[in-house]
């Protein structure tokens, strides 16, 4: 196979000349402007793929290498200088700062329309620069076809103080990575049939030549020829070059953006062969984390959610740029075979949600555009706009939205108003309309501030036969029709009466503890959320339940000394990580006959349900519940006995 080197840089074709001895250059006709990527690693590969892609439009037989190189600094991309002054600009911008230096890789072959990407990082740190020492850098004239302005192999040690990765892709082309890439090319592509899918990802799991291949995407029951893309030592990655033969499990998605949107990873799949892929994960992590194997008389078959569709009663859309122009709508779906994606998903509309997504998105796509906001940036910590929440009470219809921006700047009373009062003539559901502030730097919805513009500071939803209020900061279960049904399997399941006693911990706004309350004699709750706390005892006062009290606090302080009397049944909702380690001593000093453990995250519940085990507890019934239908998540009720 000819191999071509599409480059015009004299350091790459030295370079590659480690990697394949025999090659021929090609200069690539190349418009790197044309590149929309603002993340500097899929910049680096789009230029790489652009470049190849170029130069095998005239060799159309040849494996074809495409590379290009990039400096980043706090998320900017330092690309070649224009001029002098560009250079100078660059170079004191890395003065006495850590920066990385990125190298995308594309091999590609376009008789056979076969591509392969890679990447390669490496991290350099400048040590401060005076002006002197950039002007006579500068003096050199060898800034000027360099990425970030340098060379290292140029300014050396005077330059760099440290470097941690790979020098050569410094230079400009790590061969290391390009080795490996070429292996990979040139092995045969294999036929596969998936078996099944390895949650919590959207990897379908796949096996040749006694090795297990992920293939992200794939639906089991896929026949499917594969090319293996990243190798790791017990296992492998691989894409899909052709479906041979589709599964008769496959679907059409409902939802236009299902694919590169990451709300949803399983809308291709049928939902029976959804129920059963998770009810089998389920138990598989129960034995393999925690040891357990629940007999047939423990198990419950997995609930299927009421609804389908439009169940979520709560999004938070992500804003983004495309084009540089800001969009709205959800994060790209990761893939092991690639950089982390930050990128937002634009939609129109979002069927696990409701209809309100599809009319209120345009009313704040809007806002943005005609206010030449700007973006929130996680890599810089810079920019304005971040999410749009979107709340509705699937029983009451009303809807919140909840505008999140950083503090950079203040909205007068008079533009959220306008705002408030456009986004209630286009979607008259809606009740509600916040602005929150949010400067954290993590890629998660927190208020530090919130303002009401319009309407209710809550919406109401009902959930069996009582009504409670929901605000912004308050946890509700996301499906509550699904959520129904659970506390009704949980009060029969501890055989709850008037005449016993409860006690819920990780209580939230206190939903499971006041449903319970109808059938139970005293219900306390305990959260260690003030707001959730204040929320809890309004819903008790609005639905009179008078033998519900709540307490604010956290299970390990206020559980220190175990209850004088224990509970008749204990009810624990802790978030996805589970129980801390006193938190769980804590739990097991009370010696509650009856507890039961509502869980979302399987891998913790089989930890710490390995532990009441130990600690003297049987499981009489494990129950799970399909919360998030085209999803990996699911809920778990875990019922245990005092032996």
């Amino acid at each position: 196979m000819n191999i071509v080197l599409a480059s015009r840089s004299p350091r790459r074709r030295e370079l590659m000349a480690r990697a394949a001895p025999e090659f021929e250059v090609c200069v690539p006709d190349a418009d790197e402007s044309s590149i929309g990527e603002t993340d500097p690693v899929l910049f680096a590969v789009a230029a790489a793929v652009l470049k190849a892609r170029s130069a095998a439009a005239s060799r159309p037989g040849a494996l074809v290498i495409g590379a290009d190189t990039v400096v980043a600094v706090a998320g900017r991309i330092l690309g070649k200088p224009r001029n002098r002054e560009d250079a100078r600009a660059m170079l004191t911008l890395l003065s006495g700062r850590k920066h990385r230096v990125i190298s995308g890789v594309a091999l590609y072959k376009q008789d056979e329309d076969k591509l392969l990407t890679g990447y390669e990082i490496s991290h350099v740190t400048f040590r401060r620069l005076t002006e002197e020492m950039i002007a006579e850098y500068l003096d050199r004239n060898d800034y000027a076809d360099k990425a970030g302005s340098y060379a290292v192999q140029d300014v050396g040690d005077a330059f760099v103080a440290s470097l941690q990765g790979d020098y050569d892709n410094v230079v400009g082309f790590p061969v290391k990575r390009v080795r490996r890439l070429l292996e990979r090319f040139r092995a045969p592509d294999v036929e596969a049939v998936v078996e099944d899918v390895a949650l919590p990802n959207d990897w379908g799991v796949a096996r040749s030549g006694g090795r297990i291949l992920f293939v992200p995407g794939a639906v089991p029951g896929d026949r499917l020829l594969l090319r293996a893309v990243k190798e790791e030592s017990r296992f492998g990655y691989a894409e899909t070059v052709r479906v041979l033969e589709p599964s008769p499990h496959r679907t059409e998605p409902a939802c236009p953006h299902f694919g590169p949107c990451g709300g949803c990873m399983l809308q291709n799949l049928r939902y029976e062969k959804q129920l059963e892929i998770k009810e089998r994960s389920l138990y598989e992590t129960l034995r393999r984390i925690g040891g357990l194997a629940p007999g047939e008389e423990a198990r419950s078959a997995i609930a299927p959610s009421p609804d389908l569709f439009r169940y979520r009663n709560k999004m938070e859309f992500s804003f983004g740029l495309e084009d540089g122009r800001p969009v709205l709508g959800l994060r790209e779906r990761g893939s092991p075979l690639g950089p982390k994606r930050w990128r937002t998903t634009p939609l129109g509309r979002c069927e696990i949600f409701s209809p309100a997504a599809g009319a209120l998105i345009p009313v704040f796509l809007e806002f943005a555009r005609e206010g030449g906001h700007t973006v929130f940036d996680r890599r810089t910590g810079r920019g304005f706009l971040r999410n749009v929440v979107l709340r509705e009470g699937k029983r009451s219809g009303q809807v919140m939205a909840v505008l999140v921006t950083t503090g950079e700047r203040e909205l007068r009373d008079g533009v959220l108003q306008d705002l408030a009062r456009r986004a209630m003539e286009a979607h008259p559901p809606l009740r509600s309309v916040f602005w929150g502030v949010n400067n954290s730097r993590a890629d998660v919805v927190q208020y530090e501030r919130l303002v009401l513009a319009a309407g209710e500071p809550f919406l109401e939803e009902k959930l069996g036969g009582m009504i409670y209020r929901v605000y912004p900061e308050t946890f509700f279960q996301p499906n509550p029709a699904a959520a129904e049904a659970l506390y009704d399997r949980l009060a029969v399941e501890t055989g709850l009466s008037s005449e016993k006693s409860v006690l819920g911990l990780y209580c939230g706004a206190g939903t499971l503890e006041i449903f319970l309350s109808r059938r139970a004699g005293r219900v306390t709750g305990v959260d260690s959320a003030a707001a959730n706390i204040a929320a809890a005892e309004e819903n008790r006062a609005l639905n009179a339940a008078a033998n519900c009290r709540f307490l604010e606090g956290t299970v390990e302080s206020l559980l220190k000394e175990p209850p004088e009397e224990a509970p008749d049944v204990l009810v624990l909702d802790p978030p996805r990580s589970g129980l801390s380690d006193k938190a769980l001593r804590r739990v097991l000093a009370i010696g509650a006959p009856r507890t039961a453990y509502v869980s979302c995250g399987p891998s913790t519940l089989a930890r710490d349900l390995k532990s009441f085990l130990a600690g003297g507890y049987r499981l009489e019934r494990i129950a799970p519940f399909d919360f998030f239908p085209h999803t990996a998540h699911l809920e778990t009720l875990a019922v245990l006995r005092r032996r």
